[in-house]
């Protein structure tokens, strides 16, 4: 009598870890994947990458491709990560959740941008010549009473330049990058202005309130841009100027547009594009 009952004890046992393992879901996903510029030389930094939950799936410029996949346990879905640049100068990364269906393949396009995960835009460090700061603090009029933003600040330059020459009552320059962030408050300090500025270490396009500011300066992509223009639209008050050297937003027409020669970072004399929205009343 003993043995039927161990028997049907390991059986049991033997059905409980069937039951307990989980299913494997795979699928094909069918992959469109946006245009990548060629790398400058000696950039390998800036070639494209794919991330599939973490995995490395990187065959630069190749703008198609079908790979397999499986889920991690208890979910359905993996979620693709495309870094690649559009520009020279911009790195986009893009994220999208898809939804694998077993056996099956799954089109999917990262061609657009995903609303439910927003792209984050980087753009590459190049400083702002000094002559040309002093021009674009000039078409906005800086003053005492202005609280001034510079969106990608780098080594606060502008920033700093915006209240120690044109007296600017306070300044805030915002970076994604913690490195630069530690030069800019090294820089303010040198500059004997460290009381007058704050610098964020900060993701602009995940700032939503950009009122306190009444003169926005960047110098940083179309495309970002373009992605900062509704926020500042909504939230700057009626007479807020916004100067960006070189880069439009969209078909916001500037109020005024000029080119200015100066001094480059080499030392030689180039040419300068800038550009002035004010915000109207309504």
């Amino acid at each position: 009598m003993i043995r039927p009952l161990i028997l049907v004890a390991c059986i049991g046992l033997s059905g409980f870890a069937l039951a307990d393992k989980p299913e494997i879901t795979s699928g094909i996903l069918e992959l469109k994947l946006p245009y990548s510029v060629t790398p400058p030389t000696g950039s390998p930094e800036r070639v494209s990458k794919l991330e599939i939950d973490g995995k490395d799936h990187t065959s630069p410029r190749i703008l198609t491709r079908t790979i397999k996949v499986d889920p991690k346990k208890g979910t359905d879905t993996v979620t693709v990560v495309y870094t690649y640049w559009p520009y020279i100068y911009t790195r986009f990364t893009r994220t999208k959740v898809v939804k694998v269906v077993k056996g099956e393949t799954v089109e999917v396009s990262l061609e657009k941008a995903d609303p439910k995960t927003p792209d984050k835009i980087y753009v590459i460090y190049y400083p702002t010549p000094i002559e040309v700061v002093d021009a674009m603090c000039k078409l906005g009029s800086i003053g005492k009473d202005d609280v001034v933003y510079d969106i990608g600040c780098g080594d606060g330059r502008l920033v700093i330049q915006a209240v120690k020459k044109f007296g600017a009552k306070k300044a805030v320059g915002i970076d994604i990058s913690a490195e630069r962030i530690r030069e800019c408050k090294a820089n303010a300090k040198r500059a004997g202005v460290a009381d007058k500025v704050t610098f964020l270490e900060k993701d602009a396009l995940t700032i939503k309130d950009f009122s306190e500011a009444t003169v926005v300066l960047t110098y940083m992509s179309d495309s970002l841009n373009e992605a900062l223009r509704p926020k500042l639209q909504k939230t700057l008050k009626p007479g807020s100027r916004i100067v960006s050297h070189r880069f439009r937003m969209g078909d916001w027409k500037p109020k005024e547009s000029k080119v200015i020669k100066a001094k480059n970072n080499y030392g030689d004399v180039a040419e300068f594009e800038l550009h002035l929205w004010a915000i109207e009343e309504e």
